[in-house]
């Protein structure tokens, strides 16, 4: 018998008579066993046999092969019904880097997030919201993550980041999405053309030959690089470019006429991002 087949039928013993009787949703049918066994452990949570229900979704996490996408919906399952944040922030934490390809680990990220919301560090939620938007660009989950992360942004007084997160969220998010497209629409009138415009490039005198460049990071893939440069271009920054042909690929941004006006645009960066970086010469072209 496999580990999941067994974990199935302690499920099956633990069930009550009266709950084995208890309908799904018509308009949910699953005739996945695993499936099955999370909603009959979500209705014993939810009345009031937290312990049991939980045990069957612990039963699933075991029976799982380490690795698989079964063994990534059953820690989302045991999250969900975790009777505290620790324990439910453990198991987010486990899809998001173990199982970083599975369509879980953006859910499993936006969830972090709004943990860590609900806890006041706004800094954590960012940095989850961001990994979204640079390591799950396409996942279903960010236009809601968006909602949040730029909203968040502006609350803190960002609005110039803000507001460029909010459109292009807005972007994602489908007419049949009521609820969020009003919210995003609702959000987005206090942006106005004043608070989003792109900042223009600095005027360059051609006689210049040596100009001044924010260094970010730099990473020995040049796929890495441009999943940083596009989140940080969604963000709303501007001017960033990957340099190199081979490995370090550096992320750079602005050309600066002065040294002075690149360790600005530097300061900036890292009170927003709290990231580092460092001010470094570039010919200018």
């Amino acid at each position: 018998m496999s580990r999941l087949a067994s974990a199935l039928l302690v499920w099956s013993l633990l069930a009550s008579p009266a709950m084995a009787q208890v309908r799904l949703p018509a308009t949910t049918p699953d005739t996945n066993p695993a499936h099955t066994a999370f909603r009959r452990a979500q209705r014993l949570v939810n009345d009031g046999n937290g312990g049991r229900g939980r045990f069957i979704v612990d039963s699933l996490v075991e029976a799982a092969d380490p690795g698989s996408a079964a063994e990534a919906q059953a820690l989302f399952w045991r999250a969900t019904l975790a009777p505290t944040w620790g324990d439910a922030q453990r198991d987010y934490l486990r899809i998001m880097l173990e199982h970083e390809r599975s369509p879980l680990a953006a859910e499993s990220m936006f969830r972090l997030a709004q943990g860590e919301l609900a806890g006041g560090d706004r800094g954590a939620a960012q940095r989850y919201f961001e990994r979204i938007a640079r390591e799950t660009p396409e996942a279903p989950i960010r236009g809601e993550a968006s909602l949040w992360h730029g909203r968040m942004l502006i609350e803190r007084g960002a609005r110039a980041v803000g507001c460029p997160v909010l459109r292009e969220g807005r972007r994602r998010v489908t007419d049949g999405q009521v609820e969020l497209v009003n919210q995003y629409d609702y959000l987005l009138q206090g942006c106005t053309a004043d608070s989003t415009s792109t900042p223009r490039a600095p005027t360059i005198d051609p006689s210049v030959t040596t100009l001044w460049s924010v260094q970010i990071a730099a990473l020995p893939t040049r796929r890495e690089a441009e999943a940083v440069v596009k989140g940080l271009a969604a963000r709303g920054y501007v001017g960033l470019r990957i340099d190199g042909e081979t490995p370090p690929f550096r992320i750079r941004m602005g050309r600066y006429a002065t040294r002075e006006e690149a360790q600005r645009a530097l300061a900036a960066y890292r009170t927003k991002e709290k990231g580092d970086g460092f001010v470094t010469p570039v010919p200018a072209r």
